[in-house]
């Protein structure tokens, strides 16, 4: 009896530490892309016009939301508040290794990518072009 009730306990426990959990705030570290065959990093590129957007955080809460947070980047207010707006609505789901990002009067249409975590990075690859991108835990 014992050792039924173990291996329950072991299962659970090796599906739960399987499971890959998005929730926490991150930075984007690159997001590669691709245009006309040629792969850039368009967070580099972000970063070389406004180099205050290293200090921008994304929270993925549990509650389902998406948040991008601009308050401590020492960006202009308009550019922050732009920002913020831009994510003020955004909802997240995942299904297995898929991460998907939409609105929440529409959660299911949205950007959709594979994802991993390892440690403190996690990848996002989109399913349909969106390129690469790259977050580190904050």
């Amino acid at each position: 009896m014992y050792k039924f009730i173990f291996f329950f306990v072991f299962l659970f426990i090796s599906i739960y530490s399987y499971t890959q959990n998005p929730v926490g705030k991150w930075k984007v570290i690159s997001h590669i892309s691709e245009f006309q065959g040629e792969k850039f990093d368009s967070h580099q590129a972000l970063l070389s016009q406004r180099p205050c957007a290293a200090k921008i955080m994304y929270v993925i809460d549990t509650d389902g939301t998406f948040r991008l947070n601009a308050s401590q980047s020492q960006c202009d207010e308009k550019y922050t508040k732009i920002q913020e707006k831009l994510y003020s609505e955004s909802v997240w789901t995942v299904s297995g290794k898929f991460i998907t990002i939409g609105n929440k009067k529409a959660p299911s249409v949205g950007q959709k990518y594979t994802f991993t975590v390892t440690g403190n990075k996690m990848v996002w690859t989109g399913t349909e072009g969106q390129g690469t991108i790259t977050y580190q835990k904050i």
